[in-house]
């Protein structure tokens, strides 16, 4: 099971040199927690210290619960011990290497999704030092798609093949980006969307969206924002199945891509429905409760049912839950019956929509 990383920094050195440049560099940091050799204890007197005895052993508890790391060590000692532990770079913590006199911060791992190129730049400021960034688009000065996505807050899909993308960028290539929504200039890095056209774009394209898109040939890299609540009604005992056939149902009506689901929203008293927490276990989303005092107190017009207002009280609730739930979206299928569920999706508002 993924363990939920904490969005602190984890500073590790292993000797005296290096324990004092990271004992300044967490007082600097002000979100770091200190690893150091028990050996050291003696010499150290800061709070959000921790003292080790196995090398390894603490590497891959720091490696598996924080968002970033800093070894003030050789770049080969860092290398070596984390080999093992790599497995993908939509997951891996951000890795940043300094020498015991701050002179290099080494942006080492997850450069632009992870973070690590901007960590070394905040350290070389904070310790008047030189970060050194090898990712091939800062190199030569140009927009990251790895960084449009994090900016974004997107999904990248298929994620192995964003290294082509950046690639092509690099070498001067021409690469379309397209969206069904106008996104702030301020938030595309550098990038431009291109213009709207009739027919399908050519050659290499960057879709951001959260719909399915039909294509062949040419690549395609997808950019999938979460921002799609599906409000969902049943009946008593209904079964995990079948809230899950419904929902994709409902996302298939109007082609949408269940990896833009952001969550399940239902009215309060069908919170501990079983199939309703299966669901949304296996969709791997939340389930948002949404009560029938903030169903009436809607302004908004919605699907209403007379059978349902005298069963719980409020005329409906898949549509409501999820306007709601959306922080009051637009309804974009609205509510379907399919078998004993019901089903609406509602699309959030993205803050970089312009």
């Amino acid at each position: 099971m993924a363990i939920e990383k904490k969005n602190r920094v984890a500073v590790l050195a292993l000797t005296g040199g290096g324990a004092r440049l990271a004992q300044k560099l967490v007082c600097l940091l002000e979100d770091a927690d200190l690893y150091l050799p028990e050996r050291l204890s003696s010499d150290v007197d800061l709070s959000h210290t921790a003292f080790y005895r196995k090398w390894q052993a603490v590497v891959k508890m720091i490696f598996r619960q924080y968002s970033q790391l800093i070894f003030i060590m050789a770049t080969g000692i860092v290398v070596r011990t984390l080999a093992p532990l790599l497995q993908s770079k939509r997951t891996d913590p951000a890795v940043v290497v300094l020498d015991e006199k701050g002179q290099h911060a080494i942006s080492l791992l997850s450069g632009h999704l992870g973070g690590a190129n901007v960590l070394a730049q905040r350290i070389a400021v904070l310790i008047g030092g030189t970060a050194v960034i090898t990712t091939a688009t800062d190199v030569v000065g140009v927009p990251s798609l790895d960084v449009l996505a994090k900016a974004l807050d997107c999904g990248v899909y298929p994620c192995q093949r964003i290294k082509l993308f950046n690639r092509l960028l690099v070498e001067g290539e021409p690469v379309q980006i397209v969206s069904p929504w106008a996104v702030k200039p301020e938030v595309m890095q550098g990038l431009t969307l291109s213009q709207p056209d009739n027919n399908r774009p050519k050659g290499p394209v960057v879709h951001i969206t959260n719909h399915l898109v039909q294509h062949k040939g040419e690549p395609r890299l997808m950019l999938r924002p979460k921002n799609l609540v599906a409000g969902v009604g049943c009946r008593k005992g209904v079964s995990g199945e079948q809230i899950v056939t419904a929902v994709k149902g409902a996302f298939r009506l109007a082609d949408y891509s269940l990896l833009s689901l952001k969550s399940l929203a239902t009215v309060d008293l069908k919170m501990q429905e079983p199939g309703l927490l299966q669901a949304a276990s296996y969709f791997r989303v939340p389930l948002i409760e949404v009560t029938r005092e903030q169903i009436k107190n809607l302004s908004v017009q919605y699907t209403q049912s007379d059978f349902v207002k005298e069963q719980i009280g409020v005329g409906g609730v898949c549509e409501p839950a999820a306007i709601t739930a959306s922080g009051m979206g637009q309804i974009k299928v609205p509510k379907q019956k399919i078998g004993p569920v019901t089903v609406a999706i509602a699309e959030a508002k993205l803050w970089w929509w312009d």
